[in-house]
């Protein structure tokens, strides 16, 4: 073993380590250079200024009170450092603030995966009630209203006989936040041949996650997702009862086709799209990357730390009856567990995106 060791190298140690010479075993890894972007939208310099513009512009809500930025804040780790995401005035958001932190790897967005693209996701929070309150056909007429916007789209979307569109501010916010990455964390780093990048505590804690703990069967690829939705039996959260979390979640579910959703007390995930019995209470595995920078966790904030996390995970998740089969009880030492959160603050970038709120376009005189 010695001497395959050497002959390997890093990169060969850690497939030793998840099992990568198995086809059938997730595998973790390094995050590539540069993020996918679709044929349709392909990142250019003038189209991500008009991003970053529209993304802290509060003028896409209804009363101009609320951006991409209220929820997703960069000096909250591009998430929200509160139980529940902020809502428009006189309402309660019912979920929490996933980050926008490396989202442009994901395949889907939202915690009920609702949406395939960033540019889709990017279109719903604006026309919502709850979030951001607008109509899209005003914001148009809004954005026309500002001569910097209207030359921004222009060059932005050159050809274009009305540029000033919803799909295009979809387009430009999308290509912004495909610039919000970050891939120098001691994890990436000891991927790329550093082996002083993560200490010994690390190493061994990122071995418990491919091994042990178990974790890598949800948290697996470069962005440590999935992209599927899994039941955890996560406990309600004492806001969920809050009566304008509650009138929030009820409208929800009415839009959705739910005839008496007074008798549903919590947020049940995908079965709100789905309407599947299987799908109660499931969510989409959340990336790990960065997660030390986005308390608190899981859909509804319940917990406040990692350690709550992980004592959640080694007692096998919550007691539900549809409860994934991928849960079952741990039993870790409490050095296993200092082990295993030292590798899930080892995913933490070194240097992650700071953006300062760029002056915004104004109305014309």
């Amino acid at each position: 073993m010695g001497k395959r060791w050497k002959i390997l190298g890093v990169a060969g140690i850690f497939a030793l380590v998840v099992g990568a010479e198995s086809s059938n075993k997730p595998k973790i890894g390094a995050l590539p250079d540069k993020p996918p972007e679709p044929p349709d939208n392909p990142t250019t310099p003038e189209k991500v200024e008009l991003g970053k513009l529209l993304y802290f512009d509060p003028r896409l809500s209804g009363d101009g009170s609320v951006s991409c930025a209220t929820c997703h804040d960069p000096n909250h780790g591009w998430a929200k450092k509160r139980v529940m995401s902020p809502a428009y005035p006189e309402n309660k958001h019912f979920r929490h603030s996933p980050t926008v932190l490396n989202v442009a790897y994901n395949m889907l967005m939202f915690w009920d995966g609702r949406a395939k693209s960033l540019e889709e996701q990017a279109e719903k929070p604006i026309l919502s009630p709850f979030e951001m309150n607008m109509n899209y056909d005003l914001l148009e007429e809004r954005l026309k209203a500002i001569p910097g916007y209207v030359e921004r789209f222009k060059k932005a979307f050159p050809g274009e006989k009305d540029p000033v569109n919803i799909k295009n501010v979809a387009k430009a916010i999308a290509a912004f936040e495909r610039t919000i990455v970050c891939n120098d964390s001691p994890f990436d780093l000891y991927m790329k041949g550093d082996k002083n990048a993560m200490t010994p505590e690390q190493v061994k804690g990122m071995k418990l996650f491919v091994g042990k703990a178990g974790c890598v069967q949800c948290h697996n690829g470069v962005n440590f997702t999935d992209d599927k939705f899994h039941v955890t039996g996560v406990p309600k959260h004492k806001l969920e009862s809050n009566a304008l979390v509650a009138a929030t979640r009820n409208f929800v579910l009415r839009e959705a086709g739910f005839k008496n959703p007074e008798s549903i007390d919590r947020d049940l995930g995908r079965y709100f799209l789905t309407k599947k019995e299987e799908d109660k209470g499931s969510f989409k595995t959340p990336t790990l990357r960065n997660v030390s920078l986005t308390p608190p966790y899981m859909h509804n904030g319940v917990f406040k730390n990692l350690d709550e996390v992980i004592e959640f995970y080694d007692k096998g998740g919550g007691n539900v009856p549809n409860k994934s089969k991928l849960l079952k009880p741990l039993n870790l030492s409490d050095e296993e567990k200092a082990n295993l959160r030292a590798f899930l603050e080892a995913l933490t970038c070194k240097n992650v995106p700071v953006v300062e709120e760029p002056e915004l376009p104004e109305y014309k005189n």
